[in-house]
């Protein structure tokens, strides 16, 4: 999960990151409709109205169904929506055969009858045009990487970067992330980063 039970936020020194709300829909509607912002996530195209409706739902629904999901990252001083990060699910083809990398997927249904899987945690971060470059991913991005080794201690965290997604590899690079294989999501080849988990105390 991205958040135990119990514990309703992470914070930094600029950032809170927090459970998704229902208010929120306006904020993500608006910058998954910005075609800059769009291109690397999803399909690559602007969501409609609808289509992030869907999406706000089944991310609020997956706090409890799966125990994972993307969290709202908002500013500390001023509470502003930057955008959001968080865990997410990814099925990944433990055997690629005679494609040139193996398939991944996000939800299970999607996965063909004939595919042996296996289930990760992916690291995810999307944020609004306008706070591009204030380094706000990555900071979002190391709390969660923390959070998910130290008290979840999941055993591997991994992350799906587009090639053309020049930032967000820069971002996965500074977080210590090694790349490990080629993937196929959605059709297209994209490159995973590993970051090995790390067992919590007891």
């Amino acid at each position: 999960m991205t958040l135990r039970p119990g514990t309703e936020l992470l914070t930094t020194e600029r950032l809170v990151l927090r459970r998704m709300r229902s208010s929120d829909f306006g904020f993500f509607a608006r910058i998954q409709a910005d075609p800059e912002v769009a291109l690397y996530i999803g399909h690559g195209r602007p969501r409609t109205v609808d289509e992030s409706l869907l999406w706000l739902n089944a991310t609020v629904s997956s706090y409890e169904n799966l125990g994972l999901g993307q969290l709202a990252v908002a500013r500390k001083s001023d509470g502003a929506l930057l955008g959001r990060c968080g865990l997410s699910p990814l099925l990944i083809e433990i055997e690629a055969g005679a494609r040139t990398a193996p398939r991944c997927w996000w939800s299970r249904e999607e996965v063909p009858e004939d595919a042996r899987v296996s289930f990760e945690r992916e690291l995810g971060w999307t944020f609004a045009r306008e706070h591009w470059g204030h380094g706000y991913a990555g900071e979002a991005a190391r709390s969660v990487l923390a959070y998910a080794r130290e008290v979840l201690a999941l055993p591997r965290i991994v992350s799906v970067v587009q090639r053309e997604n020049v930032r967000s590899h820069r971002v996965a690079a500074r977080l210590g992330g090694v790349p490990d294989t080629a993937v196929e999501l959605m059709g297209k080849i994209m490159d995973l980063y590993e970051w090995p988990g790390r067992v919590a105390e007891t």
